[in-house]
């Protein structure tokens, strides 16, 4: 039977017996396998057995699938493949015989400094804290200001009247 070694945050490793047909993984607790993390979407990925061998199916999540480190889309499992849905790890592993596989081709990967970032034009934050969208105007803040300046200047002429008022 394949299983799913999962490694979670608090440092629990569950493991996963999967079913012999499909399996959704997601954050909600309808999924099959409910992995309650924000960076796990709702309704993640999908894990099926078809034709001797598991297929995983990344079900357009926010923060992707990966397999042994690899953004997928759709992969074919292996023994002992490294999955990572949003940021949660997890170990694949299968006790039944898998016709011979090449392993993925991997290019050569060079690390290079970023020249410009930008958010993505289909961003949506999932923050609860909502953004403070008031805007910072310099006029009202001059005329607050030259509010308070005033407010002080009368406060010490009124104080100085009353000082040359009393006699002494």
């Amino acid at each position: 039977m394949a299983k799913l070694q999962i490694y979670l945050p608090d440092g629990a490793q569950p493991v996963h017996d999967l079913p012999d047909e499909r399996l959704t993984v997601g954050r909600l607790a309808d999924n099959g396998l409910h992995l309650d993390d924000p960076s796990v979407s709702s309704h993640h990925a999908e894990l099926h057995f078809e034709d001797g061998v598991w297929h995983l199916h990344d079900l357009d999540s926010t923060n992707g699938t990966f397999v042994n480190g690899e953004k997928v889309t759709d992969a074919v499992l292996r023994h002992a493949d490294e999955v990572r849905f949003g940021a949660i790890e997890t170990v694949f592993s299968s006790e039944e015989e898998q016709p011979d596989q090449p392993p993925p081709e991997s290019a050569a990967v060079t690390a290079e400094a970023a020249r410009a970032s930008a958010r993505p034009a289909t961003f949506v934050s999932s923050s609860p804290i909502a953004k403070d969208q008031r805007s910072k105007d310099p006029v009202a803040a001059i005329l607050i200001g030259s509010a308070v300046v005033a407010i002080l200047v009368f406060a010490a002429a009124a104080f100085l009247i009353m000082q040359m008022a009393v006699p002494a």
